[in-house]
């Protein structure tokens, strides 16, 4: 079986239209078009079903996307330490990170890794831990780092593997002069404007919060980016919460303070890695770095 044509009904089956995936692979739309014709000729059966309006990928395609996936990265991987051989230090390592565990843990960790392998590529992809974990699967990536919480509700918790690293509390970060750090007892931090990446973190915030939070109108301000976050602190607009060693940094000049969250506000990051995946030596050294920083 022809691995370019595997990879082309990849590209399909990913984008669902004949022309941007041609374009994607950098083809014809006619070259793609018989590329697939000779692959469901191999297979003995249709693997997409089209008309002029939709490219709907069929049972079979269903059936074999995820092996022809397994092969792609297999080849990949293949490639990339058969250059190993004569450049031992040269890949691309693929992480998708949630909010919390991008800064300081990964930068840390990125920085740690740049210094032993100063010429691979790192690629780091943000967004849901849902959507993450479905890219995982889906082979685009080579780990995750994000709440663990989200790997126990994923459909795909059969086939990946969850590495647990330590916890770290949480803090409230403000702007140093700001009224809340004046309140005796605990503060009232439902009456203040809050900024925080999405999803919120905080069951254990006040009954207020969590109203608006289930009525869909908390945080005030939805960054996915804790330095964004700590910046609209800095401005006085709003409050935030991160992790209390990024907490420490921000606040080393001055301008921002910190209050505590209840004990079991604390970050439940893990590294997620596809169980029957080989992984290359290159991921393998990363994920070591990042456990040691963690």
């Amino acid at each position: 079986m022809n691995l370019r044509r595997l990879r082309h009904f990849e590209t399909l089956y990913r984008i669902g239209n004949f022309a941007r995936a041609a374009d994607e692979l950098g083809l014809t739309q006619s070259a793609l078009t018989r590329s697939i014709q000779k692959l469901e000729g191999e297979l003995d059966a249709p693997l997409f079903d089209r008309t002029t309006h939709y490219v709907r990928p069929t049972g079979a395609a269903e059936r074999l996307i995820r092996s022809a996936r397994d092969v792609i990265a297999a080849a990949a991987n293949l490639e990339q330490e058969a250059r190993g051989l004569k450049q031992p230090t040269t890949g691309t390592v693929r992480i998708g990170a949630g909010p919390y565990p991008l800064q300081p843990l990964l930068t840390d960790a990125i920085i740690r890794f740049a210094r032993d392998h100063p010429a691979v590529r790192v690629t780091v992809t943000g967004g849901p831990s849902e959507q993450l974990l479905e890219t995982l699967v889906d082979r685009r990536l080579d780990l995750v780092v994000c709440d663990r919480a989200k790997f126990a509700t994923s459909g795909h918790a059969d086939e990946v593997l969850c590495i647990p690293l330590p916890s770290e509390p949480l803090v409230v970060v403000c702007r140093a002069d700001h009224p809340l750090l004046a309140t005796e007892g605990r503060p009232d931090t439902a009456a203040w404007r809050w900024a925080l990446p999405r999803p919120a973190p905080g069951s254990n915030f006040p009954r207020a919060l969590r109203a608006r939070f289930a009525a869909g109108l908390f945080p005030d301000y939805e960054l996915d980016s804790t330095v964004a976050c700590l910046e609209m602190a800095r401005s006085g607009l709003a409050i935030t919460v991160v992790p209390r060693s990024l907490a420490a940094r921000a606040c080393a000049d001055g301008t921002l303070a910190t209050l505590a969250l209840p004990a079991g506000e604390q970050t439940r990051d893990a590294i997620h890695l596809l169980r029957n995946r080989s992984r290359s030596a290159l991921v393998s050294a990363f994920v070591t770095i990042l456990r040691g920083t963690a």
